[in-house]
């Protein structure tokens, strides 16, 4: 089976999306990047799509940029039908090949990484998020520097 994951060997997050587009995590740089992760299985997850379209792509001052992670090893044909099912609207990353990212498996879901628009994981938000809470992190994190 394939085990996803995601330790950090690598500092720029290298992964594909399901797009096909290969990216990493300094290709956001200027953006606060909201990585989430999510399962089929997760009902708070579902919950979640429509506060993370609601933020994707916004800007106040800097843009922010939704990246949706499975937290279970699917195929990708799963994970697009579960993009398609669940109306996400953000870019999700693919599981094969597998993603390399700066942290690693969350212990319980969903699980949000708040990445500052310099690259670093400022904060983890963990639980069911609205827009309202994940902007209110942003403004928190903005508030320290």
């Amino acid at each position: 089976m394939n085990a996803l994951f995601l330790a950090g060997c690598s500092q720029n997050g290298e992964f594909m999306l399901m797009n096909g587009e290969k990216r990493s995590l300094d290709d956001y740089q200027g953006s606060w990047v909201v990585v989430n992760f999510w399962a089929e299985w997760c009902a708070p997850c579902l919950e979640e799509v429509p506060e993370l379209n609601k933020i994707h792509g916004t800007s106040a001052d800097q843009p922010i940029q939704v990246i949706g992670v499975s937290f279970d090893p699917l195929e990708n044909q799963q994970i697009t039908a579960i993009i398609n099912k669940w109306k996400i609207k953000y870019p999700v990353m693919a599981s094969d090949p597998v993603p390399i990212l700066p942290f690693g498996l969350p212990a319980q879901l969903p699980t949000n990484y708040l990445i500052n628009p310099q690259g670093e994981v400022v904060e983890k938000l963990i639980g069911k998020q609205s827009a309202e809470t994940i902007l209110k992190a942003i403004g928190r994190t903005k508030n320290k520097n």
